[in-house]
């Protein structure tokens, strides 16, 4: 009988080890404790080898698109041309993150964000493809599974060429601690039988193989399991192509598991009673939704900073040029600054050594990044009045510059729901922040501001911001350790969840004024990055003062009450 390997699902990170400076180690490293380094840390700086090999691949990624695709023709008719997906299993290009054993092209994490930054740029649904690819498949569990045949066999199966994805989301929702479908044990113990339904599975309708999490009921209690499916074995089924708003033409699917049976040795089984995912898997998804996410999010930001530029060269009120009003020049700025502000955030997580410690950074950036960018196409939208809404074939029919600014604001309002709702990851952030200070049982001492000098090389303003930064971190711990010393138990505190959401909230914002204050520190970004510094903390301080004004207000009107009325009475009507 052959067993199904075990990963033991990984416990709250360890907070008690003394802080260290700036968040080179992770800013949580500073939420927790309070502290920020004297000076900001060195900003990380890509490799000139690993960028170098990152444009190469990304100019060959181009030419294979445009050879390819008509990106107006993909959102017109939701479908990618006939053939594509066997030109883009032969290009290699499935392979970004594998390495040569899989004969892959071996890409860096940064270097694999950018691939499907520039790829969703041209198409979305081709850039969407690749992450999932890269991010939640197949090719991006393989580092996180022990050495054993089932590495061997999926690593086998990707040289090959296969095309994967991960089956998680069900009809009754992602947010459920324990899936519906279940991996039973067969009789003579060689197999598992899955029952189930899944819903909203990226390459679901193509995919040759699928990691599927499922749940198993033994003696010992529930254990998580992710089961890779041969998508040709019996009982498989696509029941459903599901289509969305945004990124039209991306193959997505709902899939019914009706006795799918997998060789036990194909299945990863947790710890019992434990829903987590293991930590190097969980670190690995951290990337992927990245890749899926921030990296489209930054591609339309970039996009509507170029469409802005564009629309203004041609465009003036009353004889004067557009650009010269002063309402005008704002919206640019603070296009300008985010786009710098997301980028930077990227780098941060992403690039040199010890990213991998960086989990609230990868877990904030995606609301960061999705946010960011639907601010900007919204702003974006607004700068082209009427043209902002147009359709792309109104605007061939009548003349007009064909820019496709509606299809990308369809393309980033999914990009905030896509991986999971951006409050529920709001919440995510909090409620890790949270378990660090019980993990810590009272023995950290109170924060201490320290001296609120530092940051020589930013202009005066800057400094002045970087001294709220870390007032601001200081505030956090103190207001952290309030909350967890009036509530004991932890689990009370987790059920406030509009305190955990903002928790969120303010830990990613100042996250990000400190990494773009820590860029123009280190001088990267040009000669206007301190400006554009300047620029995102003025707005981001104004968003944070609302969040610390929501967090800290009183008990307030009573939301849940009304909810629970209202919905009672239209349960009674329907």
């Amino acid at each position: 009988m052959t067993a199904a390997p075990d990963v033991t699902a990984s416990a709250a990170p360890d907070v008690t080890a003394p802080p260290t400076a700036g968040f080179a180690a992770g800013f949580a490293t500073a939420l927790e404790s309070g502290r920020l380094g004297h000076e900001p840390p060195a900003f990380p700086e890509q490799d000139p080898a690993d960028r170098a090999a990152g444009k190469a691949t990304t100019a060959r990624l181009d030419a294979f698109l445009r050879a390819r695709l008509d990106p107006d023709d993909v959102d017109l008719t939701g479908a990618l041309p006939d053939g594509f997906l066997d030109d883009l299993r032969a290009s290699g290009f499935l392979k970004l993150r594998l390495g040569a054993e899989a004969d892959g092209l071996g890409l860096s994490p940064y270097n694999t964000f950018r691939a499907v930054e520039h790829a969703a740029g041209l198409c979305m649904p081709a850039g969407q493809m690749l992450a999932v690819q890269a991010g939640v498949g197949a090719p991006a569990l393989l580092p996180a599974l022990p050495e054993g045949p089932l590495r061997d066999h999926l690593t086998e199966r990707l040289a090959g060429g296969a095309v994967s994805g991960f089956a998680l989301t069900e009809p009754a929702g992602q947010n459920n601690a324990w899936p519906g479908t279940t991996a039973t044990r067969s009789a003579d113990g060689t197999a598992y039988v899955l029952h189930g339904e899944k819903v909203f599975t990226g390459h679901g309708p193509v995919a040759d193989l699928l990691a599927v999490a499922a749940t198993e009921h033994t003696p010992e209690g529930r254990r998580l399991c992710v089961c890779f499916v041969d998508t040709s074995a019996a009982g498989f089924e696509v029941t459903s192509s599901i289509e969305f708003a945004g990124s039209r033409g991306l193959p997505n699917g709902a899939l019914r598991l009706d006795g799918v049976e997998v060789p036990a040795e194909h299945v990863l089984r947790h710890a019992p009673e434990d829903p987590r995912f293991s930590e190097r898997m969980a670190d690995v998804l951290l990337d992927g939704q990245l890749y899926f996410t921030a990296a489209p999010a930054l591609a339309i930001a970039r996009l509507c900073r170029r469409w802005s530029a564009e629309f203004l060269a041609r465009r003036s009120v009353n004889g004067r040029p557009l650009i010269a009003y002063d309402a005008i020049q704002r919206l640019v700025a603070d296009t300008l600054a985010e786009v710098h502000a997301v980028d930077s955030v990227i780098r941060w997580g992403l690039i040199g050594p010890g990213a991998e410690d960086r989990w609230f950074e990868r877990l904030t950036a995606k609301n960061l990044a999705v946010r960011t960018a639907w601010r900007i196409v919204d702003r974006t939208v607004s700068l082209y009045g009427a043209e902002g809404v147009e359709t792309l074939p109104s605007k061939l029919r009548r003349g007009a510059p064909p820019v496709p600014l509606e299809r990308r604001m369809r393309d980033a309002r999914g990009l905030r729901i896509a991986g999971n709702v951006d409050f529920q990851l709001d919440a995510q952030a909090g409620r890790r922040l949270l378990a660090g200070y019980y993990a810590t049982d009272g023995a950290e001492q109170a924060a201490v501001a320290g001296d609120v000098a530092g940051g020589a090389g930013l202009s005066a303003a800057n400094r002045v911001h970087l001294a709220a930064v870390r007032e601001q971190v200081a505030r956090f711990h103190a207001t952290c350790r309030e909350l967890v010393a009036a509530h004991p138990r932890q689990e009370e505190l987790f059920e406030k969840e509009h305190t955990l959401i903002l928790l969120g909230r303010i830990g990613a914002e100042l996250f990000a004024s400190y990494a773009v204050l820590a860029r123009a520190h280190a001088g990267d970004g040009g000669q206007e990055a301190g400006t554009l510094a300047e620029v995102y903390c003025v707005e981001a301080g104004h968003r944070l003062a609302g969040l610390w004004r929501r967090l800290t207000a009183g008990p307030g009107p009573d939301h849940a009450g009304l909810g629970r009325r209202w919905l009672a009475g239209f349960a009674d009507r329907s």
